[in-house]
């Protein structure tokens, strides 16, 4: 018995040792694990793949063919102020948890993450590749753009026009005088009664989804 301790106890030894160097290194973060993977991803930022207009999320929220989820990473004040009909406020430090979520996701998923402009939400984005690799995308141009397009007219509530978008700087730009939340019609506008927009489509379902009818 004594012999098959002593063989025991350099391995033990050694995963204790090999636990403690984890523990004093800690395991890799966010940041470095998306500098890892950088090279794999960057273009479809830099080409600006994932970056969808208005026009196709609000197409998106009107299509009953797929299982669309929005991300609003912003702070919890922007967020009472205006947010998307079934946005969910989920920051960055959360993201995280959403793992095994985003893993279970079925293959005719969306996932859009949104900001006030696109930095947030391009960082909220590298944080999702690294933790799951969903289908996501980013609104392009943020709810500071989405505001400007379907934004109640400056002529129907004062102050409410169209904000300046030549500095992007992560702020709200529009001005509400109370928080509305998704109770602003822009939350989720009329799809029949906005005018069209001329955009290039950018969102691949993982499964191709045939309609009633035969149709796809």
């Amino acid at each position: 018995m004594k012999r098959h301790l002593d063989l025991r106890v350099p391995g033990a030894v050694a995963l204790l040792l090999a636990a403690a160097g984890l523990a004093w290194h800690g395991q890799p973060d966010i940041a470095q694990k998306w500098d890892l993977l950088a090279p794999e991803f960057t273009q479809q930022l830099t080409e600006r793949e994932v970056y969808i207009d208005p026009g196709e999320l609000l197409q998106l929220m009107n299509n009953d063919y797929i299982d669309l989820l929005i991300f609003d990473v912003r702070n919890e004040s922007d967020w009472n102020q205006f947010h998307l009909v079934d946005a969910e406020h989920i920051n960055l430090a959360e993201l995280p948890a959403q793992r095994d979520r985003l893993l279970s996701l079925p293959e005719n998923a969306v996932l859009v993450v949104v900001s006030n402009d696109e930095m947030l939400a391009t960082e909220a984005w590298q944080h999702l590749m690294v933790i799951a690799r969903p289908n996501a995308y980013i609104l392009a141009g943020g709810l500071n753009l989405w505001l400007n397009i379907y934004g109640v007219p400056e002529e129907e509530v004062a102050g409410h026009g169209k904000a300046n978008l030549a500095r992007p700087d992560g702020t709200l730009r529009h001005r509400f005088t109370l928080s509305l939340g998704n109770r602003h019609a822009a939350a989720r506008p009329d799809e029949h009664r906005t005018a069209p927009r001329a955009y290039t489509a950018k969102v691949k379902l993982l499964k191709k989804i045939v309609k009633a009818g035969g149709c796809s």
